[in-house]
C-alpha cells in the first residue's frame, strides 16, 4: 500500500512589517476618525492579499492583489492618503 503525502494548504498567516513612527501616526489617526484600513487574504489565490477600507460604514476592497509586505506597505500608503487629505491645514 502506498500513501500519498497530503498537499499542504496555502498559508494564510498575515505578513508582518514594523511600522515607522510616521506610519503608526497615520494609522492611529484613521482608527480615531472611524476609517478602517486592513489587509485581508484573497481566498481565490494563494499568498495574495487585498486592502479593505471601511469608510462611513461601507466596506470597499481594492481588487489589486499584493504579496506579503507589499500589502502592508500599500495599507500604510492609504492611511497616509486619508491623513493628508483631512489634515491639509496642519502642513
Amino acid at each position: 500500500m502506498v500513501f500519498k503525502k497530503k498537499k499542504k494548504a496555502p498559508s494564510r498567516r498575515a505578513p508582518h512589517l514594523f511600522p515607522t513612527p510616521e506610519q503608526t501616526k497615520h494609522f492611529a489617526w484613521c482608527i480615531k476618525n472611524g476609517i478602517g484600513i486592513c489587509v485581508v487574504p484573497n481566498w481565490k489565490t494563494a499568498d495574495k492579499w487585498n486592502i479593505e477600507i471601511v469608510l462611513r460604514g461601507k466596506a470597499n476592497v481594492n481588487p489589486v492583489d499584493y504579496e506579503g509586505v507589499e500589502a502592508l506597505t500599500k495599507m500604510y500608503e492609504y492611511c497616509k492618503y486619508y491623513y493628508d487629505k483631512n489634515n491639509k491645514d496642519e502642513k
